[in-house]
């Protein structure tokens, strides 16, 4: 694992730091239906997680956004040995998951009732462990930095989450605020970048961390028909 988050064997930085806070919002065309079916009664949370293309708050706020800080000097190492996600309503709590290589993923049921069987898809095939309501979570171990899919084995094929395993420490999903905050930066020119996985849409900008609070805000715009004619062409010919 320290060959890949630290190659060059550096100690933790423990220079000056700065945290980085902002909202990302999104203008344009509103998330179209994504023309899923759920459940009645005991699903109650799945539409208003997967009934759209993406989930937007108020003022525009958009959730599941991943935001990265990089390019900076030292290593900055994890300071939490676990990434949480919870399932209720038939809904996991963030359809974006960002962990750095070497934590563990651990997914809780809270239902009262429903038992679910969340699985990586991505890693090596492991049992399938069923999360009990309100019982002990399910841990994952991610092999090694990429991207894999958090999916239920029941199978309810809406409940999904898009996971990020990164190589750095400083990342942040939005929540329905839109906001994020990522600590313990290193000082000076730094590269951000929020990402929201549904749309496949980034916005990069460069800035400079100052020791203390520091402020920045992304806005990504989203063009449906834009969205449509890519998705066709990425569709294989038949």
């Amino acid at each position: 694992m320290l060959k890949v988050m630290n190659p060059k064997r550096h100690a933790p930085y423990s220079g000056p730091t700065g945290t980085l806070k902002g909202r990302v919002t999104i203008k344009g065309d509103p998330p179209p239906d994504t023309g899923l079916s759920f459940p009645t009664g005991k699903c109650g949370e799945a539409a208003a997680t997967y009934g759209r293309l993406f989930r937007v708050g108020q003022q525009n706020a958009v959730a599941d956004a991943l935001v990265t800080v990089v390019n900076y000097s030292g290593h900055v190492p994890e300071r939490e040995e676990v990434e949480k996600v919870t399932i209720h309503g038939c809904a996991f709590s963030t359809r974006t998951v960002a962990m750095t290589f070497g934590q563990r993923l651990e997914v809780a049921n809270l239902d009262v009732l429903e038992p679910y069987m969340p699985n990586l898809e991505g890693a090596p095939f492991m049992a399938v462990l069923v999360a009990m309501p309100q019982g002990e979570p399910v841990k994952f171990f991610p092999p090694q930095p990429g991207y894999y899919h958090l999916v239920d084995k029941m199978p309810k094929p809406f409940l999904k989450a898009e996971v990020f395993v990164l190589k750095f420490a400083t990342h942040d999903v939005t929540g329905l605020d839109g906001r994020f905050e990522i600590k313990d930066i290193p000082v000076g020119k730094v590269l951000t970048a929020a990402l929201l996985p549904a749309i496949d849409q980034d916005v990069k900008k460069e800035i400079e961390i100052k020791e203390g609070e520091n402020t920045l805000d992304f806005e990504l715009n989203f063009d449906l028909a834009k969205h449509n004619e890519k998705k066709n062409k990425a569709k294989p010919s038949p």
